[in-house]
């Protein structure tokens, strides 16, 4: 009998031991969960941007996007999508950028919108999309404007989004999250500033865009004006510059404002017609140098140019 009770005694303790190893390597993994880097994917240049400088070595940051020529128009394939759903959070611009989101399934509990701060401010972006409820018949319905971050007080309100949601996942970090919030958030409101003067000009500039995609910008600074949908690597055709003489006449346009630097030809073109040339570049796609800071720094410099122009025409 009491070999047998031995052997009990002796089995009986290797099973507890191995169940409080088993606890002890769960926790162990809780905590490293818990405590590593934040797994962290962006829709986004602006909000990779936005991330990275709140986030810093506290997060691993995936921006699959990046080598896409138009990244609100990207789909991600099957491995991409699989990817994501092992992600910590997935950040999302909102106002409808992510079409892609509809042919995806991803779990609810990734996805921050950083634009539902704001829900109130976003604007119509001129389309009307089409689509059937049944026996309920065609709906139209106006889309959304999508380049929120071109105003800048707008950017400031996504990028308090991110931080908010990076607390939220590791808040034990708050204070290196909120001390890095700060830093970008004063930088984005300086030049916020910046960008109001630079368009109190006397005379105003008219402008036309060379794209729908100017919405917010219009609005947070005072530069209105109409619409084209013209890229700046194609040449000018007759048609393009019958359409100019058009807007010249009946809107009083002095200024197209493009994307991408035009082609030189065409700023000729149109200088002989009395247009001036301003690139205001929109930010969507990484740039191959310095940071969206820096860019927007170049935006706020052609403006200045633009205000320049003006005051001797």
């Amino acid at each position: 009998m009491k070999p047998l009770i031995l052997l009990l005694t002796l089995t009986a303790g290797l099973l507890f031991g191995c169940k409080g190893e088993e606890k002890s390597s769960s926790k162990a993994v809780n905590t490293i969960q818990n405590e590593g880097k934040l797994l962290v994917y962006t829709s986004n240049y602006p909000l990779n941007f936005f991330a990275e400088r709140i986030g810093g070595v506290k997060i691993d940051l995936r921006y699959p996007m990046k080598s896409a020529a138009k990244p609100a128009t990207w789909t991600p394939d099957a491995n991409t999508v699989a990817e994501m759903q092992g992600a910590d959070l997935i950040l999302l611009n909102g106002a409808t950028y992510e079409n892609w989101l509809m042919t995806v399934s991803l779990p609810d509990s990734l996805l921050v919108d950083t634009s539902m701060g704001y829900a109130t401010r976003l604007l119509p972006s001129g389309e009307t999309f089409t689509h059937s409820h049944g026996e309920e018949g065609d709906h139209s319905h106006e889309g959304v404007a999508w380049a929120t971050w071109m105003d800048l007080s707008l950017a400031i309100q996504q990028a308090e989004r991110v931080k908010n949601a990076f607390i939220q996942r590791r808040p034990q970090e708050r204070d290196f999250f909120e001390t890095n919030f700060k830093a970008l958030a004063d930088t984005l409101s300086v030049l916020d500033s910046e960008f109001k003067d630079a368009t109190k000009m006397d005379p105003r500039p008219t402008p036309v865009y060379s794209h729908p995609v100017y919405t917010y910008f219009q609005k947070a600074y005072g530069l209105t004006g109409p619409s084209l949908d013209w890229e700046p690597e194609s040449p000018l055709t007759q048609d393009m510059l019958h359409e100019i003489d058009h807007l010249k006449k009946e809107k009083g346009i002095n200024t197209i404002v493009w994307e991408r630097p035009p082609l030189e030809a065409s700023i000729d073109q149109l200088a002989e017609k009395g247009i001036q040339s301003v690139v205001i570049q929109l930010l969507e796609n990484t740039p191959d140098a310095g940071d969206f800071i820096g860019h927007m720094r170049e935006n706020l410099k052609a403006l200045h140019a633009l205000s320049s122009d003006s005051a001797t025409h």
